[in-house]
């Protein structure tokens, strides 16, 4: 009886959790999170789902920030392989990746329009300097997306469902801050003070999940109203971990974040979930390399 048991305990423990070498993953959601890892060597693009993870990219270069659509059929992602980053697509179903852009400079932080029609990226300017553009994947051609941004820089841009406001990262006199743009008013609006960055939308555009240093100048989770109001810190519990690149679950109710320990500095980044009513904070993913850039869908 007592073997039974045994047997038993260990059956349901791999049925809650992946565990091989290199990584433990526990995800229990029919959902998916898109992110990179180099925990086999170089980084590369994975696929999280219920007790099962799938690498989607294998080549010798850097591969990272993939973004998928509207209708999770396809992602986008920035890669070095050709030399220098550049945007690819791939197809989740056939795998089949292709080149969007090619230019000399460093192209990197894709997303999407809200209509699909449109990829968002940024193209490096200068030293410390990028320029967030447009690409019409039907004619192939790419435009700035704030021409008259009243920024030095513009960066990681992600649009709301309804294709009216975009949220942004940009950089001001005294350093980086969340900010939106309206896309029928073209008017912008600093949503935070400077030590802001990487906002990401809710599904239903209500809430904006970002990453602050203002309380352990390491980098908290916060959420804020879309208007940038009531602003809360959600890891203020966590002072000795770097807390980045939020997402929220495709029903809003939860959220993924990387977190590194502050004696790993940023290399040491695992995947954890929040779930917005209940606080609590849950490891899904963990490796012995870094796992970042994470998206559920």
């Amino acid at each position: 009886m007592f073997r039974n048991l045994l047997l038993t305990g260990l059956l349901l423990a791999w049925t809650s959790s992946l565990c091989f070498s290199g990584y433990i993953a526990k995800f229990d959601h029919d959902s998916r999170v898109v992110f990179s890892s180099n925990f086999e060597g170089n980084a590369e693009i994975y696929l999280l789902t219920r007790n099962l993870l799938t690498k989607l990219t294998d080549d010798p270069g850097t591969d990272e920030w993939a973004v998928p659509d509207s209708k999770g059929e396809s992602i986008v992602f920035t890669s070095d392989r050709s030399g220098n980053f550049d945007v690819y697509i791939m197809n989740l179903k056939t795998r089949e990746v292709k080149k969007l852009t090619a230019d000399s400079r460093d192209e990197v932080s894709p997303s999407w329009s809200a209509d699909d029609r449109f990829i968002y990226y940024d193209l490096k300017t200068g030293r410390n300097s990028w320029q967030t553009m447009k690409l019409d994947l039907g004619s192939g051609r790419s435009a700035r997306l704030f021409p008259d941004a009243p920024y030095k820089t513009t960066i990681v841009p992600f649009e709301n469902r309804r294709g009216e406001e975009i949220f942004f990262t940009a950089k001001a006199l005294m350093g980086w801050l969340v900010a939106k743009y309206s896309v029928p008013d073209r008017k912008y609006t600093d949503l935070t003070e400077s030590g802001s960055c990487r906002p990401k939308i809710s599904p239903d555009g209500r809430k904006v999940a970002y990453v602050c240093f203002e309380d352990d100048g390491l980098g908290d989770i916060y959420l804020m109203n879309s208007d940038g109001s009531q602003k809360t810190n959600l890891t203020k519990d966590r002072a000795d971990f770097y807390d980045y690149y939020p997402c929220f679950s495709p029903k809003g109710d939860m959220i993924v974040f990387s977190s590194s320990p502050k004696s790993q500095k940023k290399t040491g980044y695992q995947l954890y979930t929040l779930n917005l009513q209940s606080g609590e904070v849950s490891r899904i993913f963990a490796s012995n390399g870094n796992n970042s850039f994470p998206y559920w869908f």
